[in-house]
């Protein structure tokens, strides 16, 4: 009989999977898999555990938010042995498994857990650390992971917009160097993001028909400065239209890319705090983790 290990995390979302956990199991049960139950503890639970017991099984399932995701990812990177991995989405936004077209209703992503559906995805690299389809620096970034978990369970996508409103009033410059075989330049950004995914905080990105989880590519925005609220009324215009020819923001796509700045600058990972760094270089590890897919 082959293993399953279904690691959760309890407190993501509104706490609703631990309700349905039990359901979930006998979903893997009825598709022939022997399942260990991890409940996670603390920040980087995930991750300690994946690396430890990878190999004893083959396949994970996570249920939880992105960041609970980034965990279990991480831990797989910092292995040799790699199961396939099935997602269960648990948190707020969920931008990736929109990607992964993983059904939002839980049960139903179990099922496709367990499925035969299968997709190599690419993983970032940002310094020493790992991510599944975002880094990104500047305006808004704070808000993901600054937002009161109690907040995202009651008010839900809500408390981003509550978080996100505070940000404007104190919108910050960060002068960076960008450098990557497709750009270099040097300027002010009030917001920067590499991604790999159809859909960053629930809406959709520039290009998200082109977009590739398995090219070898990242998508680049670099957002130049607005000041005052009608330079910010065409920024959003532009970005909610797509407007690739804007001169507002710079667009591209590229696998590798450093950023330089003579500051520290705060990043965030797959929605948690990524430190704060004067030297950013991101590389992009080609079809490294093998997800189920619906």
């Amino acid at each position: 009989m082959q293993k399953l290990l279904f690691i959760v995390n309890p407190h993501a979302g509104r706490g609703e999977i631990v309700n349905k956990a039990v359901d979930c199991v006998s979903v893997f049960q009825n598709a022939g898999y022997d399942v260990t139950i991890y409940v996670t503890q603390n920040a980087r639970d995930a991750t300690a555990v994946v690396r430890a017991r990878a190999g004893e099984f083959d396949r994970i399932v996570c249920a939880g938010g992105d960041g609970t995701l980034n965990e279990v990812v991480t831990g797989l990177m910092q292995t040799d042995l790699r199961p396939i991995l099935g997602y269960i989405p648990a948190g707020t936004t969920n931008d990736f498994a929109s990607s992964l077209s993983i059904p939002k209703n839980q049960l139903e992503a179990a099922q496709t857990a367990v499925g035969a559906s299968l997709h190599a995805i690419d993983i970032g690299r940002f310094n020493e650390r790992y991510f599944n389809y975002i880094a990104a620096f500047g305006v808004f970034t704070e808000v993901s992971y600054a937002t009161p978990q109690q907040s995202k369970n009651i008010f839900g996508r809500a408390a981003y917009i509550f978080e996100g409103v505070k940000s404007l009033t104190s919108i910050k410059e960060h002068h960076i160097a960008v450098e990557c075989s497709e750009v270099e330049e040097e300027d002010d950004y009030i917001y920067g993001m590499v991604t790999n995914s159809v859909q960053v905080g629930g809406f959709k990105t520039i290009t998200p028909e082109s977009v590739r989880l398995d090219d070898g590519l990242y998508e680049v925005l670099l957002v130049y400065p607005v000041y005052n609220p009608m330079e910010l009324q065409w920024l959003v215009n532009d970005l909610l239209t797509r407007n690739e020819d804007s001169s507002r923001f710079r667009y591209f796509r590229t696998s590798h890319i450093r950023f330089s700045s003579p500051e520290e600058v705060p990043w965030t990972l797959d929605g948690e705090f990524g430190g704060a760094t004067r030297h950013a270089e991101i590389d992009n590890n080609p079809r490294a983790i093998t997800f189920t897919t619906g």
